[in-house]
């Protein structure tokens, strides 16, 4: 037993060690305890993380015990004696030496500093002799020295949940334990995601929470999709009051009310030392009351965000213009907030007013990231704010680097002043047109009057943008003129490249196409084109001419455009797209045309496969080709040698046709990713079970004997994804080709080009 004194006898000493079972002993002592007015002999036993005082007899009990965190101060009242204040109750101990006051003192002070970095001998000792507290300083020092080294596995997070566990009478749970000390050390890891303790009981992943308070390793803590009760809530709510390091908040979807947003502002008001600077709180029903709570915070607050999603929150229009008015009055969000996603939240810039976003997108200078995704925003929206003067050039960060001068803020602001009043894209011009990158306007509306003109600010912002990469305006019914002028403006950009730009679903018709063939071979940044589902059925052929013009569009979406009456109509489309493809210099790598019920016609576009050099990338999902198509599709896989991903659900493939593709992945090494046919594959096992089943003992037998293992007489959708995954796995770890592959795709080559 370390630490055991003399003058304790054996056996009182061996009732000790079994009484506290598997707790670890550090110290045991004998020592008198004030009992009323005098004092009586006890002895004094020291755990990591608790005090115990028993009595001097057989059977061991206790007489009193204390957590470590209960203590408040301690005074030293004579040489020897020292009351300990705690929570629940006062004691004060007279030592046989000053050397067990030292050990004790120490052991309490350094136990205390290991969950409050903060805590010092100078707030926990009292009243004590200067040779003492020196002693005792020296020593302390020292210690503290050690611990700052080496604090432990994340911060000594480990030691800081067993003392929470003890004093809150709790089971220590070796599981989150070894997680913390293993995992998460090992990688480095600063983000302790609640998901990966969602399986234990509420109370111990509260205190886990709890354990992060005064932690200093982790700078992030994560949620999403789990359910956080009162207990969890409140641990929550305490550490962000607490935490020092916390950087990064993420509780999504995490069935949080108004309440806690509440108390989570007041939390963080009363935290200046608070260095928190992402927050994600969506999917959550926080509601007007919720969000004008936290926006108070963010309008007083003299930090400001660099993260902020309050994305399907059931905002309403009051509570949106309430947050962006108080982001806007908050001067310094104007230059830290980066990323702003406010989606999912229908009708709260439905209005034709909305001037405090647009005065909320001027004032920010170093966005991003901003999605105002179904939030029926009007983007012809003119403000009612005027005359109001340009932003200071110190405000503005400098431009990215390969950003030219032509596109700085200060070019903006002088525009502005002779400007009419400015839209959606103006406020943008103004603001952060230099840094955004991500601009998500999906689902909403161009204008909620009719169109007459078209704003310039459309045109001006995509001439001038500098960062874009991905812009979304799917889903939201545009004039064929918007579309001119944001190419227009694309084509007269030469700052950006590479730009993903989504189309999707905007009722482009007859008109938008032609504005497309007429624009998009000279928008030269666009890498990514989405232009599925526009009703571009009679133009698709004229299409896909001006496409093949493009030398820049890598990838191209043109899925339920197809709905052309004509066979012969159809099939001069689809070999239009297979000339495409098929051209030596084309620049298309990835080619999508799902959800467009192409049926057999889908094997013109399969058939080429076998010469195609340029495509690597393929979706032919939802074209009910049947098995007809899958006998096509595993023909070409066989001979296939620059596919890398096959995307092919919802075709109405039966089992054999699954199997028949299955067969082929054996003979292709080239093919890295191939998603489960999952509708496919459950509906043939419905339809044809016996079938479904013989197919998967194939496949299981094609992977040699022995290796199909007991699942092979269970569904098709056991074992196929396994004969799939081991082909794909099997190719992803292949460096060289067979050779009999590569002769036979130089074959298929030169008679192609014979041919042409």
């Amino acid at each position: 037993m370390a630490g055991s004194p003399g003058g304790i006898p054996a056996e009182l000493q061996e009732g000790i060690t079994t009484f506290l079972g598997t707790k670890k002993v550090l110290l045991v002592l004998s020592i008198q305890l004030q009992v009323k007015s005098k004092y009586d002999d006890f002895i004094l036993v020291l755990t990591p993380w608790r005090a115990y005082v028993l009595p001097v007899m057989l059977p061991v009990r206790v007489h009193s015990s204390f957590s470590f965190l209960e203590v408040r101060e301690m005074t030293a009242q004579e040489p020897s004696v020292v009351v300990i204040e705690t929570d629940a109750a006062s004691y004060a101990f007279r030592f046989m030496s000053l050397d067990d006051l030292e050990q004790v003192v120490i052991h309490v002070t350094m136990s205390l500093k290991k969950v409050f970095p903060d805590s010092s001998l100078g707030t926990l000792l009292k009243n004590s002799p200067p040779s003492l507290y020196e002693r005792i300083q020296q020593i302390t020092d020292s210690l503290e020295e050690m611990l700052q080294s080496n604090p432990g596995p994340c911060g000594g997070f480990s030691e800081t949940y067993a003392a929470l566990c003890d004093y809150n009478g709790f089971a220590f749970r070796e599981e989150i334990q070894w997680d913390v000390d293993n995992i998460y050390h090992s990688q480095d890891c600063r983000e302790f995601n609640l998901l990966d303790f969602s399986h234990l009981e509420s109370r111990d992943v509260a205190l886990s929470v709890a354990a992060l308070s005064f932690n200093l390793w982790f700078t992030k803590l994560s949620c999403k999709d789990f359910r956080l009760n009162q207990e969890i809530s409140e641990q929550l709510l305490y550490m962000l009051s607490k935490s020092v390091t916390l950087e990064e908040l993420v509780l999504e979807n995490s069935g949080l009310k108004a309440d806690f947003v509440q108390r989570m502002a007041q939390a963080l008001s009363s935290h200046p030392n608070s260095v928190l600077h992402t927050i994600n709180l969506a999917g959550n029903q926080l509601e007007d009351r919720g969000v004008t709570a936290f926006s108070r915070y963010m309008e007083k607050s003299s930090k400001g965000l660099q993260s902020l999603s309050l994305a399907r929150t059931m905002l309403t229009a009051r509570g949106m213009s309430t947050l962006c008015k108080a982001l806007t009055d908050n001067k310094a969000i104007g230059i830290s907030l980066r990323h702003l996603d406010l989606s999912g939240n229908p009708g709260t810039l439905a209005g034709d007013d909305i001037s405090n976003l647009q005065s909320l997108l001027r004032h920010c200078h170093s966005l991003s990231h901003l999605s105002l995704a179904g939030t029926d925003c009007p983007l012809d929206a003119v403000s009612t704010t005027q005359g109001v003067l340009a932003p200071s050039p110190a405000l503005s960060p400098p431009p990215p680097p390969g950003c030219v001068r032509g596109c700085s803020a200060s070019r903006s602001s002088s525009t502005w002043l002779t400007s009419p009043p400015w839209q959606l894209f103006g406020a943008l011009v103004h603001g952060s047109h230099s840094s955004l990158i991500h601009l998500d306007l999906s689902k909403n509306v161009y204008s909620h009057r009719r169109v007459k003109t078209i704003s310039p600010d459309i045109k001006e912002f995509f001439s001038q943008a500098c960062s874009l990469r991905h812009v979304s305006l799917a889903g939201t019914k545009l004039p064929a003129e918007v579309v001119r002028a944001l190419l227009q403006g694309l084509a007269d950009n030469s700052h950006i490249s590479d730009l993903h730009l989504d189309l999707s679903s905007c009722e482009l018709r007859s008109a938008g196409a032609q504005v497309i063939q007429d624009l998009i071979p000279d928008a030269s940044s666009i890498s990514h084109l989405d232009l599925s589902d526009n009703g571009f059925d009679p133009n698709m052929v004229t299409l896909v001419l001006s496409i093949g013009r493009s030398k820049s569009i890598r990838h191209v979406s043109l899925g339920k455009n197809f709905n052309i009456k004509s066979k012969e109509g159809l099939l001069d489309v689809l070999h239009r797209i297979v000339q495409l493809i098929q051209e030596e210099d084309c620049p298309l790598q990835s080619l999508s045309v799902a959800e467009s019920r192409l049926k057999l016609g889908t094997n013109v576009l399969l058939s080429a496969l076998g010469s195609n050099t340029s495509l690597i990338s393929l979706d032919i999902s939802g074209n009910a080709m049947g098995d007809t198509g899958a006998k096509m599709l595993a023909k070409a896989l066989q001979i296939n040698t620059k596919l890398r991903t096959v995307i092919w659900d919802r075709n109405n493939t039966t089992a054999h046709g699954l199997l028949e593709v299955a067969q082929a992945l054996e003979r292709n090494y080239t093919l890295k990713s191939m998603p489960l046919p999952m509708s496919d594959v459950a509906q043939a096992y419905r339809c044809h079970p016996e079938r479904t089943e013989e197919a998967v003992h194939k496949v299981g037998a094609g992977r040699g004997p022995g290796k199909a293992g007991p699942g092979a007489t269970i569904a098709a959708h056991g074992l196929l994804p396994l004969q799939l995954q081991a082909c794909l796995t099997r190719n992803q770890l292949r460096q060289t080709l067979p050779a009999q592959t590569f002769r036979l795709q130089q074959g298929i080559l030169t008679t192609s080009s014979e041919q042409v």
